[in-house]
């Protein structure tokens, strides 16, 4: 009830024209406009620079590690796992322009597995990632209830990817967390 309220009261937009208002910086002091950003190059420039933090200069790597021996065997996609990482989807989150929607995943789970399970399993078989996979979009939203969306921190990137990649991911995720929960490595504190 409170989101929907947050966006009921927002100001009315431009029904979802897709522009940025001229981007502005401010002097801290006094407030007035130090620099602006107008044309899409500008903007795009600003808005990566308030979202990305800047690439190291040099990788906090060391140059040998050493690594502690393996704490768990890496599996295979169970059809079992597929079928608890499409059931935890959110059936209507947006996704990749052209791709499968989350709800076919989260609706027809049961008949989806049986051929989905043994392409993820070659997948980890055959150590492959499909080249498209990797392939995500990135757009920016305003964030609701902001007095000035002039100002770069007023909005936010959010990430689509396609369908298939992303059952994948949660599935592995799935994975992950539940190898590092039994071999006890996640901290008492640890969530999400």
């Amino acid at each position: 009830v409170w989101t929907a309220n947050k966006f009921l009261s927002a100001e009315s937009s431009d029904g979802g024209a897709d522009r940025i208002p001229t981007l502005e910086r401010r002097h801290p002091s006094n407030g007035k406009v130090v620099a602006a950003a107008g044309t899409n190059e500008e903007k795009s420039e600003w808005l990566r620079k308030e979202f990305f933090p800047p690439v190291m200069q040099r990788s906090s790597v060391p140059d040998n590690p050493v690594y502690p021996p393996p704490a768990w065997k890496w599996e295979t996609v169970s059809d079992d796992v597929i079928s608890a990482a499409a059931k935890r989807m959110k059936p209507y989150k947006a996704t990749f322009p052209g791709s499968t929607p989350n709800c076919v995943f989260t609706e027809c789970t049961n008949l989806l597995v049986p051929f989905i399970g043994p392409i993820y399993r070659s997948l980890d078989t055959l150590e492959h990632f499909p080249e498209g996979w990797a392939e995500l979009r990135v757009i920016v939203l305003r964030k609701p209830g902001k007095p000035d969306y002039a100002n770069p921190a007023a909005h936010r990137p959010i990430a689509l990817t396609k369908g298939m990649p992303r059952l994948w991911y949660a599935c592995k995720t799935l994975q992950c967390v539940a190898e590092a929960e039994l071999a006890g490595i996640l901290p008492d504190n640890q969530y999400g």
